[in-house]
């Protein structure tokens, strides 16, 4: 089963779960109703579950996720994503395989967010399921050290 199938996408689209509140249910319900992966930016755990099933009433049987930006994750965020039954999570800034592997124990796909070749090959070893390479140019928090054209063949 390929990726598309798996996270029942129309399109290989997946919207960046940007923080500061941009990623929000709105935003990752409309992306996700379009029949890409919407993703929800991190939040307190309260309203992170709110948020995941408000995209699910935006966009029933659609996929959602959620990024996990490691240096503000705690137990509990972990938990409402695997309690809530989240399709994938992206992990930026920090993958561990105990992290990696419970969430995939879990069903959850798992994208580890990588910027340099090293950083790829430590997701993989991590058991992440995808990799969502992150070139100098982007936005917001950077983990990318170089052009993406350079670092993706």
């Amino acid at each position: 089963m390929d990726i598309a199938d798996r996270l029942r996408l129309d399109v290989p689209i997946g919207q960046a779960g940007m923080g500061g509140g941009l990623a929000g249910a709105a935003l990752a319900g409309a992306v996700a109703a379009a029949g890409a992966l919407g993703t929800l930016g991190i939040d307190t755990p309260r309203r992170l579950r709110a948020s995941i099933d408000e995209v699910r009433e935006r966009a029933p049987g659609r996929a959602v996720a959620v990024n996990l930006l490691m240096p503000f994750v705690h137990r509990r965020h972990v938990a409402v994503c695997v309690d809530a039954r989240v399709d994938a999570v992206v992990v930026a800034f920090g993958e561990k395989r105990g992290l990696v592997e419970h969430l995939r124990e879990a069903g959850i796909f798992v994208f580890v967010m990588v910027g340099t070749e090293p950083a790829a090959r430590a997701a993989i070893a991590c058991g992440a399921d995808g990799l969502i390479a992150q070139g100098r140019e982007a936005g917001g928090h950077l983990v990318g050290t170089m052009p993406a054209l350079e670092f993706v063949p």
